[in-house]
Formats: C-alpha cells, sequence, structure tokens
C-alpha cells in the first residue's frame, strides 16, 4: 500500500512538473491536467496521503505548492468525504506543515499555501476542532517571530474570508470566529507588544536579522489587526486595549502608517448618520481623543502645514471640550501645552503630568516662523468655550449652584490630590488664554463673579454659592496675575485694550467694595476675591485705601470664635501684606492711618497680637520706600504697640522671672504665641524689607530698628534664661509632666539627625490648642529658639549699636548659666546661630569684655562634654547624650547619640575655625623669615601676652585649657573630619610665641593627631595640608621640644634609623616645599600608607 502511494506521488510530481515547464507541449500539458484532476476525483483517502507526501521539501517548490492546493481543494470540496479521525489527522499535519515551512530559507510561496490550507481547515471545523486549532495557533505564536508570523496570516484570512461572504455564510458557518474574537483579539494584543518591544531590543543589540524578523510579525500583526478593524465590535477593540497598543506605535516610523490606518478604519466606522457620537461609545471615544493628542504631539508640523487639516483638527480638539469628563481631561493636555508653547510663560503652572502634554510642546517648538497664524487660529468662539468650560469644570458637583451641569462629578476624580492636579491644570489654560484674549477672558469673569455675588446677596441663596465663588476667586486671580504681573503697563495690546480692562476691573472692584457679607464661609470667599485683584491696585492706586479700609472691616466683623474664623482672619492678613508690596510707594501716605487703625482695633480686642505683628512686619516693610527720616517715624508708629506690650514688666516678672512661671506660661497658650510672635517680628524687621526683597543699611546710623535695640533685647534674653535653667536637674525634677514631654526632641529633629529631610516648624503665626498641649509646648519652644537666635544674630550685625544696647554679662548669664546642663543640639544652636557671629563682628576694644564672659566657660564646658561622652560612646558605647534623656523605642539610639556627639564637635571646631581667621589674628607672625627658630633661636620669639591685643587667639588661649584643643581634635580623628583653620593658627602661635603650654600641646597633642588623622581615608583629599602642618611641627619645634621625635618612634612601623635619615635629609634643605616633601615620604613609611599622589 505504501509503495502504491509513492508510485502514485512520483506520477502525480511528473505531470505537474510537466504543467509547470514552460517547455511542454500543449497535448502534453492537457494530458497532465486530465490525469491530475483524475487524481483530485479519484479516492480521497489516496488524495491526502500523496499531497501530504509532495508538500515535503525534497520535492520541487512547484510540486509542493501544487500539492498544498490539492491540500486545499480536498478541505474545501470533500471535507465531508472524511470521517472525524481523517478530519484530526489532516489538521495536525497541516500544523505541523506549517512548522516546518516557518523557517527563514523557505520559499514564500509555500508559506502562502500552507496559510491558505490552515485557513480552509479553519472554517471547515465543528467549533470543538476550532477551538483545538485556535489553541495550536496560539502554542505555535509563541515559538519565535517566523511562527508568529505564520499563525497572524491565518487569522488575516479568516477574517478576509468572513467580510468577503458575511452576507452569503450562515451564522452557523461564521459564528466560531465572532464568539471566539475575544480570546483573539487578547492575543493579537499581547503579540503586538510582545515582538514590537523584542524588536526594538534586537535593535538595541545590533541583531539585524532578529530585527527583521520581529519586524515581520509587527506588520503582519497590523495587517490582520486592520481586517478586524472593519467589522468587529468597535467596544472590543477598545476593551481589549487594541486601540491602546496601536496608539503606542503612532510614534514609530516604521509601523506608523499601519496603525493611522487602523484608527482611519474605526473612526470611519464610528459616526452615526448624524455625526454625533453614539452614547454608548463613550468610553472607545475617549481612547480617540488620546489618539488625537498623540497625534498632534507627534505630527503638529505636518497637520500645520496644511490649513484645511489644521482647522478640523483644531475644531476637533475644541469638540472634546465636552461635558463627559473623560473627553474633556483628555484635550485639555492638548490646549494646555499647545498654548503653554505659544504663549511663553515661565511662571504658568507645569501640566503637571507626563506624555501627550510634554510631547506636543516639543512637537510644535520649531513652528516659531508659525505662531503668529496659529494664535489667530485661537479665536474669539475658540477662547470663549474653552474659558466657559474651564470656568465650570473647576468645580466639584457638590461645589456649585443648583443648574451647573459642567461640573465635575465626584467619581470622576479618584481622589482630592488628582482633583487638585487637575484644578492647577485648569487655572494655568485659564491664564494663557487670558494672555491671548484679555477682553474676553475678563469680560467672562467679571460677569461670572457678579452674578455669584448678587446670588449670595438673596437671603435664601445656598452656601454651595461660597464654594463656587471660592474656585471663580482663584480663576480671577490665574488672570490678574496674567494681565497685571511682571510689568509696570498693561498686558499687551493697545490703549484701548487697556481702556477696557480697567473699565472692566475697575467696575468689579467697585461690586466687591460694596457688598456686605456677615457669614464667615462668605467673608473669606470675599477676602479671596479682593486678594485676587490685588495686582490690579498697582494701576489703580486711588483704590488702595478703600480696599485697606474694606479689609480690615472683614476682619473686625469676623470674630475668632472658631477654627475656620481663625484660618479667615489669617487669609485677610496675608491678603493685606500682599495689598502692601503691590502698591509700592502708593501705600506711603496711608501708613500712619494703618498705625492708628490697628492701635484702636488692638485695644478694642479685634486685632489680634499676632496678627498685629504680621501686618506690622508687612508694613514695615514698605516704611523703606520713605525716605530715613520718615522711615524712622512710620515705624515707630507702627511698632509701638508692641514695644507697649514686649517691655511691660508685668508679664516679665510673672513668667519669665522663674522656671514655675515659665510652666504658667506654658498654660497660657495665647501668650505664648503671642511672644512667638513678636519675636518673629523682630526678626523679619531686622532682616529688612522681606516681601520687597529689599536689604537695610546694617549700621547704627541708617538702620531704623538701632535704637529700638535696647528694648527688644532684654526680655529675649530673660526668655532664654529661663528656658535654658529647664535643663537644670533640680529645675527638671520640679517640672510637671507635660513640660518634661515638651523638653524632649521633636520627631523633626530626630529625621534631622538621621539624615532624613524634613519640613521645618512654621515660623510665624501658629495655631494652638486652648489648653497649650504637648506638642504645642515642643514646637513653641523650637520656634522661639529658631526666631529668637536669629534676632539676635542679626543684632549683632549692626556692630557698635548691639554691644551698646546690651550688657554683656546678661548676655553671658542668659547662656552660660545653665551651660552644663543644656542638651547638644541647643549647645550647638548656640554656637552656630549667634556665637560665631558674635567672634565674627565683635569689635577688638570689646573681645575682652565681650568674649571672654561667653567664650571661655562654653569652651570650657564643651571639651568636658566632648571628652566625657567620646570616652564613654568608645569604651561602653554609650555617648550619654543629655538630648536623649527619657527617651524610648529608636533602634538606632547609638547611632542617634554618635550623631549628635558629632554634631557638636564639628560645632565648637567651627567655633574654634572663626576665633583663628586672619582678620581676628593680624597680630600672629608668619613663618617667612624665621630660618633660625629651625635651630631652637629663642630670642626671636614672641610675648605671648603681648599679641592679646591684636589676636583674638592669643586671647582666648590664656583662658582655656589648651588640652581642651587637644581634646577637639582628638574627637574630629574619631568623627573622620577636621578643620584645617584652627590647627595652622595654633601651630603658629606654639612656634613665635614663648608660651611653654601651648608649645607642649602643639608638639604631642595636635602633632599627634594630625599624624592619626591622615589614616582615615576620608581624610586624603586634605593629606596635602594635613602633611604640610606635620611638617611645620617637626621642623620648627623638634629642636625645642621631645615630644615631636617621641611621637614619630611611637609609630609601629618606623624605626629610629629611619627617623635619623629624615633629620638628616631636612637638615640639607631650607625650601618648605622640600620639607613637606621629605615629611610625606616618613609619615607614608610610618603609618603605611601611601600619601605621594594626594
Amino acid at each position: 500500500m505504501e509503495s502504491e502511494t509513492k508510485t502514485l506521488a512520483s506520477n502525480v510530481a511528473r505531470e505537474i512538473l510537466v504543467i509547470s515547464n514552460s517547455d511542454s507541449t500543449v497535448d502534453d500539458c492537457k494530458a497532465a491536467v486530465t490525469y491530475l484532476e483524475s487524481v483530485k476525483a479519484g479516492n480521497v483517502g489516496a488524495l491526502s496521503q500523496v499531497s501530504f507526501l509532495l508538500v515535503e521539501n525534497d520535492w520541487p517548490l512547484q510540486v509542493r505548492t501544487y500539492a498544498s492546493k490539492m491540500l486545499q481543494y480536498l478541505v474545501r470540496l470533500r471535507w465531508d468525504e472524511l470521517s472525524p479521525s481523517e478530519h484530526m489527522d489532516i489538521k495536525g499535519a497541516s500544523f505541523e506543515l506549517m512548522s516546518e515551512v516557518a523557517n527563514p530559507c523557505e520559499e514564500c510561496p509555500m508559506k502562502s499555501e500552507t496559510v491558505a490550507l490552515v485557513a480552509e481547515i479553519f472554517e471547515r471545523a465543528d467549533p470543538e476542532m476550532w477551538q483545538e486549532m485556535f489553541l495550536s495557533l496560539v502554542s505555535l505564536s509563541s515559538r519565535g517571530p517566523l511562527q508568529a508570523e505564520l499563525t497572524l496570516m491565518v487569522v488575516k484570512r479568516l477574517s478576509e474570508y468572513h467580510i468577503d461572504h458575511i452576507k452569503e455564510l450562515e451564522d452557523k458557518k461564521h459564528r466560531y470566529l465572532t464568539q471566539g474574537l475575544p480570546d483573539i483579539l487578547v492575543w493579537l494584543h499581547d503579540l503586538l507588544e510582545k515582538h514590537f518591544e523584542a524588536a526594538r531590543n534586537a535593535e538595541g543589540r545590533q541583531k539585524v536579522e532578529l530585527v527583521k524578523q520581529h519586524s515581520d510579525a509587527v506588520v503582519a500583526c497590523l495587517n490582520a489587526i486592520n481586517l478586524f478593524a472593519e467589522w468587529a465590535p468597535v467596544l472590543y477593540l477598545s476593551e481589549y486595549r487594541i486601540v491602546d497598543q496601536c496608539a503606542s506605535l503612532l510614534s514609530s516610523s516604521e509601523f506608523c502608517h499601519l496603525a493611522c490606518m487602523f484608527f482611519k478604519l474605526i473612526c470611519s466606522r464610528l459616526m452615526t448618520s448624524s455625526g454625533v457620537i453614539n452614547g454608548s461609545e463613550y468610553d472607545f471615544a475617549e481612547r480617540i481623543c488620546k489618539i488625537m493628542v498623540s497625534l498632534g504631539s507627534t505630527n503638529l508640523q505636518c497637520i500645520f502645514a496644511d490649513s484645511g487639516a489644521l482647522a478640523l483638527y483644531l475644531k476637533q480638539m475644541l469638540e472634546y471640550q465636552h461635558f463627559k469628563f473623560g473627553l474633556h481631561f483628555g484635550s485639555l493636555f492638548f490646549w494646555l501645552a499647545l498654548m503653554e508653547n505659544l504663549i511663553p510663560d515661565p511662571k504658568a503652572p507645569n501640566p503637571g503630568g507626563k506624555g501627550s502634554a510634554s510631547e506636543i510642546v516639543n512637537s510644535s517648538g520649531h513652528l516659531d516662523g508659525g505662531k503668529r497664524e496659529l494664535l489667530r487660529r485661537i479665536d474669539d468662539d475658540t477662547a470663549s468655550t474653552i474659558l466657559d468650560v474651564s470656568f465650570q469644570r473647576s468645580n466639584k458637583k457638590d461645589e456649585v449652584p443648583p443648574g451647573t451641569n459642567l461640573s465635575l462629578e465626584l467619581s470622576d476624580c479618584k481622589d482630592k490630590e488628582e482633583f487638585c492636579k487637575y484644578q492647577r491644570r485648569l487655572f494655568g489654560l485659564i491664564k494663557l488664554i487670558s494672555s491671548h484674549k484679555p477682553i474676553i477672558a475678563s469680560k467672562k469673569i467679571s460677569s461670572r463673579t457678579t452674578m455669584l455675588i448678587k446670588n449670595i446677596s438673596v437671603p435664601s441663596a445656598p452656601f454651595q454659592y461660597a464654594a463656587a465663588m471660592k474656585i471663580q476667586s482663584t480663576a480671577l486671580e490665574s488672570i490678574m496675575r496674567s494681565l497685571f504681573c511682571g510689568s509696570n503697563e498693561f498686558a499687551g495690546g493697545s490703549s484701548e485694550v487697556h481702556f477696557q480692562l480697567q473699565v472692566i476691573f475697575e467696575d468689579l472692584l467697585q461690586e466687591l467694595l460694596y457688598v456686605k457679607w456677615t457669614e464667615p464661609i462668605l467673608i473669606q470667599a470675599h477676602g479671596d476675591y479682593l486678594n485676587a485683584m490685588i495686582p490690579f491696585l498697582k494701576f489703580l492706586p486711588d483704590a488702595v485705601g478703600s480696599v485697606i479700609n474694606k479689609m480690615f472691616a472683614l476682619l473686625a466683623s469676623l470674630p475668632p470664635v472658631s477654627h475656620t474664623c481663625k484660618v479667615t482672619r489669617l487669609s485677610i492678613c496675608s491678603s493685606l501684606t500682599r495689598v502692601a508690596k503691590a502698591a509700592d510707594k502708593s501705600i506711603i501716605p496711608h501708613l500712619k492711618g494703618l498705625a492708628d487703625t490697628m492701635a484702636h482695633m488692638q485695644k478694642e480686642g479685634t486685632l489680634l497680637p499676632g496678627e498685629h505683628s504680621s501686618l506690622v512686619e508687612a508694613f514695615f516693610a514698605m516704611t523703606s520706600a520713605s525716605g530715613a527720616e520718615a522711615q524712622q517715624d512710620n515705624f515707630a508708629s507702627l511698632i509701638e504697640p508692641v514695644r507697649q506690650q514686649w517691655t511691660q514688666p508685668e508679664w516679665q516678672n510673672e513668667y519669665l522671672s522663674s522656671p514655675s512661671g515659665f510652666v504658667r506660661l506654658c498654660s497660657n497658650p495665647a501668650l505664648m504665641w503671642s511672644i512667638l510672635n513678636t519675636v518673629v517680628l523682630f526678626e523679619n524687621a531686622l532682616k529688612g524689607c522681606r516681601f520687597k526683597k529689599r536689604k537695610l543699611n546694617r549700621s547704627s546710623e541708617m538702620s531704623p530698628l538701632a535704637c529700638h535695640l535696647s528694648w527688644i533685647l532684654p526680655p529675649l534674653l530673660k526668655l532664654f534664661r529661663v528656658i535654658n535653667s529647664l535643663s537644670s536637674p533640680a529645675v527638671y525634677q520640679t517640672l510637671p509632666t507635660k513640660s518634661k514631654a515638651a523638653m524632649k526632641i521633636l520627631e523633626f529633629e530626630l529625621q534631622s539627625v538621621r539624615g532624613i529631610w524634613s519640613r521645618k516648624p512654621p515660623k510665624g503665626l501658629f495655631t494652638y490648642s486652648s489648653q497649650g498641649s504637648t506638642s504645642d509646648i515642643q514646637n513653641w519652644l523650637k520656634a522661639i529658639r529658631d526666631s529668637g537666635y536669629r534676632v539676635l544674630h542679626l543684632s549683632v550685625t549692626m556692630g557698635d549699636t548691639f554691644h551698646t544696647s546690651i550688657d554683656a554679662n546678661s548676655v553671658a548669664v542668659a547662656f552660660m548659666e545653665n551651660m552644663w546642663w543644656m542638651e547638644f543640639r541647643h549647645i550647638k544652636q548656640l554656637i552656630n546661630s549667634f556665637v560665631v557671629y558674635l567672634v565674627k563682628d565683635c569689635p577688638a576694644d570689646k573681645w575682652k569684655s565681650w568674649l571672654e564672659v561667653l567664650l571661655v566657660p562654653l569652651l570650657t564646658h564643651c571639651q568636658r562634654a566632648l571628652s566625657s561622652s567620646w570616652t564613654s560612646f568608645l569604651r561602653h558605647g554609650t555617648a550619654n547624650v543629655p538630648d536623649l534623656r527619657s527617651f524610648e523605642g529608636e533602634k538606632n539610639f547609638k547611632q542617634l547619640e554618635q550623631k549628635l556627639l558629632i554634631d557638636l564637635t564639628r560645632a565648637t571646631a567651627d567655633l574654634l575655625s572663626k576665633m583663628s581667621a586672619p582678620e581676628l589674628n593680624t597680630g600672629i607672625p608668619t613663618l617667612k623669615h624665621s630660618d633660625e627658630l629651625v635651630y631652637g633661636e629663642i630670642s626671636f620669639l614672641k610675648d605671648f601676652h603681648a599679641l592679646k591685643s591684636s589676636s583674638l587667639s592669643p586671647l582666648e588661649l590664656q583662658k582655656v585649657d589648651p588640652s581642651s584643643i587637644a581634646v577637639l581634635f582628638t574627637s574630629l580623628h574619631l568623627d573622620r573630619w577636621w578643620n584645617n583653620q584652627q590647627s595652622p593658627s595654633v601651630i603658629h602661635l606654639a612656634i613665635m610665641t614663648n608660651n611653654e603650654e601651648l608649645r607642649e600641646f602643639v608638639s604631642k597633642d595636635l602633632f599627634h593627631a594630625l599624624i592619626m588623622s591622615l589614616t582615615i581615608a576620608d581624610n586624603m583629599k586634605n593629606s596635602s595640608i594635613l602633611v604640610g602642618m606635620c611638617s611645620e611641627i617637626f621642623v620648627y619645634l623638634s629642636q625645642r621640644h621631645q615630644a615631636p621625635r617621641q611621637v614619630l618612634l611611637s609609630l609601629p612601623r618606623l624605626t629610629p634609623d629611619d627617623l635619623r635619615a629624615f633629620e638628616k635629609a631636612l637638615a640639607g634643605t631650607s625650601e618648605p616645599k622640600k620639607q613637606k616633601q621629605l615629611t610625606r615620604s616618613l609619615l607614608s613609611l610610618a603609618i603605611g600608607i601611601s600619601l605621594n599622589n594626594s
């Protein structure tokens, strides 16, 4: 039987070659055709067997392709003659054949015929067999790009057959394809994604052949998808992410044409006869909107080149300003990015999202020459439509008056943060459109605001109008900033435009000044609107007084009885400061009246102390524009109520005279925060015109604050003294539990210690609980220290004025009386925020009276505290840092201790560095022309005490045990950090003066510490300076002291012979550079570390 089949196959192959040969005669061809037709009409089993034998690759291509056609004939016309088992055999053999032809060497005709054969079997299969075949197709496609390409060609054939015969086929003949459509679309999506990524990866690896194979698979997949796009339900294409995947290919130059064809096909099917999107297809419409945005991001230059296409594109994008949120949200990215590109505005908010928006900017960035034409396309109607939708979209559904139908449903945004981002984009778009069409934007916002005011004025008006007004005030502020900020004139345009804008906003301002509301929520909205109008006041100075009076009236009408009222009052105070900033010199005539008004309101209790401090600070910023003498008078008028309260002895005696008084202060939250706000006022006044960014002259003759330091500083020092006394053990034991808890280190301070960035507590007007909670007291203590130290620092910069305004002993008592108990972080803050500035700015004639009383106890304590803590840390693993007393629950307790210890070590070293600055030590001689000292000649030494009048270091070293400096250097060595400014000064003093104690310290302790510092890897970058100091010590002091030789010989790697050779080499040169090189070589040998390349 097998031999007969092979014989028959050979005969069939021979006849196939006859009809394929162009040299065959007509008669031979007819005879061959007749024979082949007889075989096709003969035994169906024999036909199947022969055909499958002839498709094998042993036969010529003509034979194989003809045999494949015979199999297609068998399946198409004689399928029913076969048994179910034969059906399965043919199916299996066909898939095996398709697997075989999926190789790079196979001819295309054979691949095409094999695909057609498998497609024919699909068309004849029953449901069970159809499903099995599809699974086999999926399995085969996973083997590689060549197999995937063939399987995709099969599916494409099925879709073509469906389209060609959809009217002729009975339902049962094509329902298998439609029923399996979801699975097919998911498979197509996965294949498209997989092979596109694979092609990109192969391209990156420069695998040229592999790139071609995966690219062919992508093309085959897109071809199949485009056939399905002609008839598959559009929602299916959207639901199974075919739309998204094709959209991602629009930016690919290789596949964008096929991807665009997909969208062309589905868009042609999307619209109904009326041209209106069907309500059931909004989800798909949202995706189309995204595609349109993506199209603009990649091809805007092409669209722009065709005026007709550009008009159509802009019209379509305008239609997406729709009442359905998804459509509007998608188009918002386009309009915002386009307007940002056409109207550059560095202050405009970023779109806040990735993808389409930023891409459009890049795509249209080269259209500079055509921006004018593109802007012309955004006409009045377009701008009006965008503004209308943007205004109404900026509200949530539950925040707008009844009847507003374009507000957001609560379900449209997932959370408040998402909605805020969306709002920012809206306001950014409003601002940009306003720059382009100022009259339209101004009229719209004015009319909407006027309408809201009139509706709110109706007694029965719902409170939703207040929320809508809040949003509209933000929109108004966006427009005002667009039109009136950043220029001395109105927004660009003709004088006619300027006139119209002025009329519009003058009328609106009059409406806002006329209206009177009493409800706190409406007063807050009212204040927001006046705040939004502030940029306009620069161009309407006559209205400044009316606006200020209105804001004070709002303050007076709003009692601080609730949190909402307090927040609203603070908002109004902030608005008043903005008025002061915007009004500039036009506020000067009102300053005296403002001072009287604030004093009157404070006396009546309608202006809180903190609010008064905030306003004084703001208005003081404006006084610098009124001239020196007027500035003094204006500031004195503004600050007089503060002076009267701050200098009252009653509250100082009651609360600042003892720790128990401070405990009582903690039970009076209102007074606590009033004190803090007053200190913050002093701080900002000393800084100068903070809002105007204008620096005041810091000299005592010019500064309006110079004459006020004498009453500002004493109560502040009393406050510091009583706060510092709380750390004393005797006092701490008597404190209530709440006060003890408040002294613990704050969480954000811990984060700072851990090296984690954290936001500092807000300065100025804090909110507080009526009971004065522990956290309130903690925040207050932190804020009063921060602001109080800044007041002292800024006062010091006034020079002699500071030193004549306050007694040095009162400063010393405030900070040194309880220095022994202070926490490390507070000592560090004292040093960094006050003492270093005092050292830097203190006149030389005040060194003895001022610096001795501060620096001697400070440095002495730091020496003892650091010595004890470092010793304990090294021996026992704990530093006993006072900051962490009663502290529990921290896993990294030791690391926190070490960090606090290191911080204080560094702060102390920095103080020593400042003390050793050249400008503070002009009397210390240099080492130039001091060769005689190398040989121990002591007649050239300076008197140590004689340098005190011109140098700070001798003055302090006289009072401070030099061993304290040794402790610091040892600590710095342990910390793997060092300071290179203090040591040269100390070294030079030891070399050039006759102070034996200092010389012994430098020769022994400091020399050893410097050498040990060279063993730390982190110090390699500074090793050249360290080696230079070691060289100076040995060269100049080894003849007068044995310690330098003893230190070197104590190093395990150095022998006496090495030292003698070193000294011999030194004796042969007097050049510092050569001496340094020799010292470097010796130290490299001694510590076993190469220092040659440092």
